[in-house]
C-alpha cells in the first residue's frame, strides 16, 4: 500500500509534467484551440447555444498535444485522456466553461463519477450525509501473468473558461483532485452536491495544496489569464489571479 506522502509525491510530479508540456506547447495549443474559427460559418448553426463550442473540439487538440505523454489505455471507464506511466495511471479530463456559466468554475468544478477515485460524504444543510464513491480505484492492479503490479490512480483537470460571444479564452488552469486514499487528509470538504441529483462537484477551495508534502505546494497552475477581462469578472476569478501572480 502507498503512503499519503508517496501518493502526493506522484500527484505533484505529474502535475508538474503536465504543466511543463502545456507551457512548452502553449503557442501550439492556443493556435490549435482557435482552428475552429476560420470555418465557424460552416458549423455554428448546427451547434447548440447551451453547450460550449470548446467542449468537443478541445479534446482533439489535447489528444494531439499529449500523444507522447504515456501509453493510452482503452478502459471504457475513465477521463478524456487516460495514460499508463511507469509508476501510475494518469487521468486527464478537459472541461470547458463559457462566461455565461462562469459559476460552473467558481469555488468548485463538475466532475464525473468515472473521473475520480474519491470516497466521502456529500454534506447538504438540513439533510443526512450522502455517501459517495467515485468509479476509479485508489490503486490500479495490473495483472501480468501471475504477477500483480500496483500503480496509483491520479486525476487531473484542464479547465478552459472562454467567452463564446467574443471568441476569447479568458482562463485556463490545471488542477489535481486528491486520490481517494487521501480522505484522512482532505475529508468530506472535497465534495459538494452537483446541480443534478446524484452528481458531484470537486470543491477545489478545500484542496488547494498538497497537504502531506513539505511546504505544501499548490495543486493548481494557471496557464492562461486574459488581463483584458472586466474588473467584475476578475474579482470573481480572484482565486486564480492570486495563483497566477504567485507562479
Amino acid at each position: 500500500m502507498f503512503t499519503n506522502e508517496e501518493i502526493e509525491f506522484l500527484e505533484k510530479q505529474y502535475l508538474e509534467e503536465i504543466v511543463f508540456l502545456l507551457e512548452n506547447e502553449k503557442d501550439k495549443m492556443l493556435k490549435g484551440l482557435e482552428t475552429k474559427e476560420p470555418i465557424r460559418d460552416d458549423w455554428e448553426s448546427f451547434w447548440g447555444d447551451n453547450t460550449s463550442d470548446y467542449a468537443v473540439g478541445a479534446e482533439r487538440i489535447y489528444y494531439w498535444l499529449f500523444n507522447q505523454f504515456g501509453i493510452p489505455n482503452s478502459a471504457p471507464v475513465g477521463s478524456d485522456l487516460f495514460f499508463e506511466r511507469k509508476d501510475a495511471y494518469v487521468h486527464i479530463d478537459i472541461k470547458s466553461v463559457t462566461m455565461k456559466n462562469i459559476g460552473d468554475t467558481i469555488g468548485s468544478i463538475f466532475v464525473g463519477d468515472n473521473q475520480n477515485s474519491y470516497q466521502g460524504n456529500i454534506i447538504v444543510s438540513g439533510k443526512p450525509p450522502r455517501p459517495y464513491k467515485g468509479q476509479l480505484p485508489f490503486v490500479y492492479k495490473k495483472h501480468i501473468g501471475s504477477k500483480v503490479i500496483d500503480k496509483p490512480c491520479l486525476t487531473y483537470f484542464i479547465v478552459l473558461l472562454h467567452d463564446s460571444d467574443l471568441h476569447e479564452l479568458n482562463l485556463m488552469y490545471v488542477c489535481c483532485m486528491p486520490n481517494g486514499s487521501l480522505y484522512d487528509s482532505y475529508g468530506d470538504g472535497v465534495l459538494c452536491a452537483g446541480k443534478n441529483p446524484g452528481k458531484i462537484r470537486f470543491k477545489y477551495t478545500n484542496a488547494v495544496s498538497f497537504k502531506n508534502l513539505l511546504n505544501q505546494p499548490s495543486r493548481f497552475n494557471v496557464l492562461h489569464w486574459n488581463d483584458n477581462m472586466e474588473d467584475k469578472i476578475k474579482n470573481k476569478l480572484k482565486f486564480f489571479k492570486d495563483i497566477y501572480d504567485k507562479q
